[in-house]
């Protein structure tokens, strides 16, 4: 997604993984999130599963980034079966923060459930 966002016209699109932080340097990603999304138009979040530090990650965008959910957009995957749903989405914690962040951020979360329906949930974003 990152790619495709970045081949818009006067648009710049990365990773914070690109600027080489690594398991080293964890206490730098929050201050740099904070100054590179302070100067974004847009924060687009692609969410599939709660595999990693997405607990984290998620509580830190609801509780300490009120500007952040201003210009946040969600690209939320959804599962057609339920187990699955739930296999992915299993951490109450990261749930209960994503919720929180849906309900901030109200019509800039995009459901997608396929690659193609995540190409169209795409274009939704300004």
């Amino acid at each position: 997604m990152c790619a495709r966002l970045d081949d818009r016209r006067d648009a710049v699109a990365f990773r914070l993984e690109e600027f080489g932080f690594d398991a080293d340097d964890l206490d730098l990603w929050a201050p740099a999130f904070e100054v590179l999304s302070s100067q974004s138009t847009w924060v687009v979040g692609v969410i599939e599963d709660f595999d990693g530090g997405h607990v984290w990650e998620l509580g830190y965008l609801y509780r300490r980034q009120t500007s952040v959910r201003d210009v946040l957009w969600l690209l939320k995957r959804v599962y057609d079966d339920p187990e699955t749903q739930r296999a992915q989405y299993e951490n109450g914690m990261a749930a209960s923060h994503l919720a929180a962040l849906e309900a901030a951020v109200g019509d800039r979360v995009v459901e997608w459930a396929t690659l193609d329906e995540l190409e169209s949930a795409v274009e939704r974003i300004p």
